[in-house]
Order: structure tokens, then sequence, then C-alpha cells
């Protein structure tokens, strides 16, 4: 650091240091020459702790994404590579909140659901909260940044008649998609069933766990929540397609010993849709599940159990999405009776 000095009016020495990382001039007063070098010297070891935020989110990374959830990376990547590409060679002292909000702003622009802005906004959050924590900033400046308003939601439809009315009818060509179609289950669920799950006596399937996959190796894990732990109905349809007298892993390669893995799966879901025809995804087709809950007039309570929500407000949220659409069908029944009527 280029260094400074001249003596003052009022008999004190000041001598002037520029931060190389800013060009801002640093000015230091001291009568005796030793007390002038020791803050000089405070400031430059303090300077030099100033890190990258592309260092301070690295650091956080590898500390934190081992504890998340097995598949909460592959939403989370995505927004940790935008959060280094946008601010990864500022000083994480030197970013600001007006800084944050911008980046928000312009990225939730162009169709951005809420969730995906959410999702940008907490990574952010969290890793300028592990550099207030570790001592290279006194606030975040994530701290009064929230999501902009009225962006849209992005809601999975339902699988369309004519996709349902395949599956239904396709349900000795493979039985997952059409079990996932008369139960809700999610598709890691559907893959960690086993036959000793199904209790035929009560008529029930007891939901306990989930498949994930890491990266093609299938994995166990146990429910996110305690909700994710239920007991769904086994209708009729479902009832008579099911096999009886084996054991292990309803859909294996190996005979029931393990569920199948990603590539097994993606290949024979491909296969699946192209012999039958369809378009739709596991979810749309759990989500058809819901439909049919709504329509036979299920409450939101019950709903909630059999698809194991969290909370009775995810319920509520698809319900009223339901019901919406509905009123528009009934509005577009009714118009269309009352133009006829005027013809």
């Amino acid at each position: 650091m280029p260094k400074k000095e001249k003596k003052r009016a009022d008999g004190l020495v000041e001598k002037t240091v520029t931060d190389p990382r800013t060009g801002k001039r640093i000015h230091f007063y001291w009568h005796a020459e030793a007390v002038a070098m020791k803050k000089i010297l405070e400031y430059t070891e303090k300077s030099e702790k100033v890190r990258l935020f592309s260092d301070v989110a690295k650091e956080w990374h590898d500390i934190h994404w081992p504890e998340l959830a097995p598949n909460t990376p592959r939403s989370y990547n995505p927004a940790y590579r935008r959060a280094v590409d946008e601010f990864g060679e500022e000083y994480i002292r030197e970013i600001r909140p007006q800084e944050i909000k911008r980046f928000i702003l312009e990225f939730s622009i162009g169709g951005k659901s809420k969730k995906v802005v959410t999702t940008q906004l907490n990574i952010l959050s969290m890793i300028f909260a592990y550099a207030v924590s570790e001592g290279d900033i006194e606030y975040s400046p994530c701290d009064h940044i929230s999501v902009p308003k009225n962006l849209s939601k992005k809601r999975r439809e339902a699988a369309s008649e004519e996709d349902e009315k395949r599956v239904k009818q396709s349900q000795k060509d493979w039985l997952l998609p059409y079990l996932i179609l008369y139960t809700g289950l999610r598709k890691g669920e559907a893959l960690a069933l086993t036959y000793e799950d199904i209790d035929r006596k009560e008529n029930l399937i007891h939901v306990t766990k989930s498949v994930y996959h890491n990266p093609n190796k299938p994995m166990i894990k146990c429910p996110k929540t305690e909700a994710g732990n239920r007991t769904v109905p086994i209708l009729d349809p479902l009832k008579k397609v099911i096999p009886r007298k084996k054991t292990g892993y309803l859909f294996s390669e190996d005979g029931g010993k393990t569920p199948l893995s990603a590539g097994q799966y993606e290949r024979r879901w491909n296969a699946y849709i192209k012999r039958v025809g369809i378009t739709c995804t596991a979810h749309q087709l759990r989500h058809s599940y819901a439909t049919m809950l709504f329509e036979c007039g299920i409450t939101v309570k019950d709903a909630q159990d059999l698809l194991g929500h969290s909370t009775a407000a995810m319920t509520q949220d698809i319900y009223t999405h339901l019901r919406n659409d509905r009123k528009k069908q009934t509005a577009k029944i009714l118009n269309d009776s009352l133009s006829k009527k005027s013809n």
C-alpha cells in the first residue's frame, strides 16, 4: 500500500493509505509514529481478510450441501450457480441490498415462477447469513429483500382425459402408471413400494418410504414429514390387477430385490409412453388422483391425508384451482346455452 504522510497545523502527523481494492484513501493521525503504524497494520490485516463472494459461497456449499435432503440439490444447484456467476468476483463486504434487489427483479422477468425466484433469493440469503456468522460481514444485504409480487404460480395440471383413458386401458402393459392414477402416490413412493406394504385383508397400502437416485443407484429414504407416512385405500380397479403371492419390490428388474435404477425407470417410462401414446408425466397422474378426490366430494382434510401433503393449505390450493376451473366450465355451458336460445 503506498503511504503518504504530512504534518498538520495542530501538530499531529497524518498518514494516508490508499486501499488497492477500493481506491479509497484512509487517514490515520498520531503523535507517536508507533501508534499510527499499529493502526495501519490492523487495518491492513482486516482488509486482507475480506473475501470474495465466490470463496464464502463455496465454503458454505461444502459445509451445508451434505446436510440437504437427497433431492433438494437438484433445485438448489441452478440457483447456487447463478448466484456465483452474478456476485462471485465481488468482495462480499461490498455487496449492497440494492444489488440484490436489482438482481432478483431482473431474474424474475420472463415468466419465472414464484417458486423459482423464491429459491434464488433463499440461496443468496443462506450464503450471506453464513458470511455474517463467520464475521465476513455485519449484516446480510438480503434481510429486507422480498420476491416481486404477482409472480406466476406454476401448476401441474392433471393428465388429459385421453391420457387417463389410455393408462386405464394399458394396466396390463405396466402397472406403475395405473397404480399412481388410483393411489396418488409420488413416483418415488411408488418405486419404493413392496408387496409387504400391501394389506389385502384391509385393502390398504402402507406408504412408509420413497426412492431417490444417487445418481443412478436407487436409495431408500423416509418421508420428509410425518404426513408422508400414511395409508391409502386399494380401490377396486387396482385391487384386481395387483399380482398376488409375491415378495420384494413391485417395480424391479431383479426379481424384487432392488427398486428400479434411474436409468431403468427412464427407459421403461419412455418405452411405455411411446407404446401407449400418452404425453403426461407420473406427477400429472398423481394430480389426476387429486382431481378424482375433488370430484367425488372428498374433504380437504381427508384428501390431505391421502395425498400426504404436509399442510392442508397445499391441498386447498389444488382444490381452489379445480373449483375455479369448474366455474369457468359452468360459465361456458351457460353462455353457450344462452347463445343458442337467442338465435
